[in-house]
């Protein structure tokens, strides 16, 4: 069985269930029109499928049961039960070939015909890399990172203009000198988030005070971690949410 990129690829899924989904789990701030968990769910269907190419018949995080298919989509109700994607074999010739029916709480009768439910999805093939280490330094190339347009479009106004290209690299610098420090005082300040199949970190910044206003992205290497963009709260949000609910404080909801 081929497995899609993409969700949308993979299933029609008609947007009100996402809403159900909503108010199925833990109450949470999903973000505008709920975009945060309509991503959450492509991104948690992207590993799934991610996996499954790379395990073939020794995969489980998309179980395939006749004409339904199951994913988990690693949310719970309030009572912590899990909830699961279903989806149905879609008759239209020409859609997608499975059409996302709903999604259930595992006591669900509409589960009942899934013998065996599907895996959660992991991130991390070493747990250690979603904890920040103080052991290792922080290299940050700066150049990089106040050389690329977007990154300075997130930067707070009155630290931008040629004008003040001097005053906002040393303000970067001192930033993440301060949060390396934070980090190694409080391991759990540093945030992990998925991307290009590797797990980074991420780090506030505070540039003009005490509130951070950017998170740094910081890679793993060989004896230090590198970092070579930063993201706006609410990108970083969304990145970090694909793996869990952010519970430090500078990123929660």
């Amino acid at each position: 069985m081929e497995y899609p990129e993409r969700i949308v690829e993979f299933a029609f899924c008609p947007r009100p269930c996402y809403q159900y989904l909503a108010d199925l789990a833990d109450p949470e701030d999903w973000g505008e029109d709920g975009r945060v968990l309509v991503n959450y769910i492509d991104f948690t269907y992207r590993r799934a499928a991610e996996l499954m190419r790379r395990q073939g018949a020794r995969g489980s995080y998309i179980v395939v049961d006749g004409e339904a298919a199951c994913l988990d989509t690693g949310l719970f109700t309030s009572r912590f039960e899990e909830i699961y994607t279903l989806f149905e074999r879609n008759s239209r010739p020409d859609a997608q070939p499975w059409f996302l029916k709903g999604f259930y709480k595992a006591s669900d009768t509409a589960l009942a015909g899934i013998d065996v439910l599907p895996e959660r999805v992991h991130y991390a093939e070493n747990p250690a890399d979603l904890v920040y280490d103080f052991h290792l330094a922080v290299r940050p190339n700066i150049d990089h990172i106040l050389g690329d347009e977007n990154n300075l479009l997130r930067v707070p106004e009155a630290l931008r203009g040629s004008s003040n290209a001097r005053l906002l690299r040393r303000v970067f610098e001192g930033a993440i000198a301060e949060a390396e420090r934070k980090a190694a005082a409080n391991y759990t300040i540093a945030v992990p988030q998925y991307y290009n199949g590797r797990i980074q970190l991420l780090l506030p910044l505070c540039l003009t005070g005490d509130v951070p206003e950017l998170a740094l992205t910081i890679q793993r290497e060989e004896g230090f971690y590198s970092a070579r963009t930063c993201l706006t709260l609410e990108m970083a949000y969304n990145n970090a949410r694909q793996i869990c609910r952010p519970m430090a404080s500078w990123l929660a909801r």
